[in-house]
């Protein structure tokens, strides 16, 4: 392929499942679990891992059982990194994360919406650049 054709191209990946289903799937996956394990310290992975005890032979993902000291930590740290002010708090910090949302975003509107439409369009940690796919995520 020449690389002008190769450049032109358009990518769009395919998905097996469309982001209507994956949000309905991952909606009622999560809220079964929580009301099974209420605990709002806990992701729905973690709460899987909890669950996943019951098969002898399944292998506990560490990653997803982490002590309450390990998560504070790792909340601690990254906000830290993202707020680097050693006067203020770690709810200051997140208060100043928030506070500059709703200056971008003013509107009244949920705060879940308002990062939506920031979007994201930060480099990723495995050093990929992300964009959003059409049609969802």
């Amino acid at each position: 392929m020449s690389e002008k054709l190769i450049h032109d191209m358009i990518y769009e990946p395919q998905y097996d499942e469309s982001f209507e289903d994956v949000k309905k799937h991952l909606i009622g996956l999560s809220q079964r679990l929580y009301e099974l394990l209420p605990d709002i310290t806990l992701s729905p992975d973690e709460r899987l891992e909890r669950i996943a005890r019951i098969i002898p032979t399944s292998i506990l993902i560490s990653d997803n059982y982490k002590t309450g000291r390990v998560k504070l930590r790792r909340l601690r740290n990254r906000l830290d990194e993202l707020v680097p002010n050693n006067e203020m708090d770690y709810y200051e910090k997140l208060e100043y994360l928030v506070n500059r949302v709703n200056e971008l975003v003013p509107e009244d509107i949920l705060f879940f919406k308002k990062l939506e439409k920031i979007g994201d369009k930060r480099k990723s940690d495995i050093g990929r650049n992300w964009a959003p796919p059409k049609g969802g995520s």
